[in-house]
């Protein structure tokens, strides 16, 4: 049985790397390195936790050779916009100038970077996709996409532009927890839940329109969203859990279908915004 020796080095600029047999691993990009930086052609894979806290990092090149990408990559690089997977790589690519890496054969986005576009066709946004991204301030989810995962767009402080959320089953624990600039919210038809946490402390979202199809409202979905004032329900929700809305203290408007005034005897969340009800048609909302 052949044996291996891992051996570790590094680069003038340096980025640290180790190897054993076949398989060269990035292991550790330095915070300080600045500009731009172009992933050797020996790298085959980028390890976790290797490309994090690099804020002064601002173009990153990554080779045809590389076919394995590790978990927590890219946080806290804020001013990374360029992300490139070079042309030939059987595994990855950054189609139509995305700025992001994208697994071919699934159409999944694995990373993106503060100035990334998600390109239709994209089915999948994986999760921590963006996460830590704090100067990403808008993004366009396109019809494509069926799943965005756990934690995709935590910490994504700048994040500005009205999400619209369709097409996708559930909106996943803590997507977009701390987006803290993000201001409306639209929740499409066939959304089935709203998961824990998934807005929580987006401190300046004030509107919030969930469409009929959803059931489920979870653990802390809109904790903290302190300038909240306006929220629609649609007929089709079965449960709301009791902290769902913890911490939303300016609701003015709680948007009901009519008929459906029971609610604040329906679920503990919605009692202390008993006065705020509003009822509407919802075959006109």
């Amino acid at each position: 049985m052949k044996t291996f020796v891992r051996k570790h080095f590094r680069d003038e600029q340096g980025v640290q790397f180790s190897t054993c047999g076949d398989i060269t691993t990035l292991t550790r990009m330095p915070s300080g390195l600045k500009g731009a930086y172009q992933i050797p052609d020996f790298v085959t894979n980028i390890g976790a936790d290797a490309i994090n806290g690099c804020n002064e990092l601002t173009s990153l090149i990554i080779p045809k050779t590389v076919s394995m990408i590790e978990k927590n990559n890219f946080e806290l690089c804020e001013q990374l916009t360029s992300l490139v997977v070079e042309q030939g790589n059987p595994i990855f690519d950054s189609r139509y100038n995305c700025n992001a890496i994208i697994v071919t054969a699934t159409n999944t986005l694995v990373h993106g970077c503060n100035s990334s576009s998600i390109p239709e066709g994209i089915e999948v946004i994986a999760d921590s996709a963006f996460s830590q991204r704090r100067n990403l301030s808008h993004i366009s989810i396109p019809d494509s996409v069926v799943h965005i995962g756990e934690f995709a767009f935590l910490g994504c402080y700048s994040l500005e532009s009205e999400i619209i959320l369709q097409g996708i089953h559930q909106v996943a624990r803590s997507c977009f927890d701390g987006c803290s600039s993000l201001k409306k919210v639209s929740i499409g038809s066939g959304i089935e839940s709203v998961e824990s946490g998934a807005f929580a402390s987006c401190s300046m979202l004030s509107d919030v329109v969930i469409t009929e199809g959803t059931k489920y409202i979870g653990t802390y979905a809109f904790d903290n969203c302190n300038s909240l004032a306006s929220i629609a329900l649609p007929k089709s929700i079965e449960r709301i859990e009791s902290t769902a809305l913890d911490r939303c203290n300016r609701i003015e408007r709680v948007f009901i279908p009519k008929g459906t005034t029971d609610y604040f005897m329906r679920f503990d969340a919605l009692k202390k915004y008993r006065h705020c009800f509003i009822e509407y048609n919802p075959n006109k909302m």
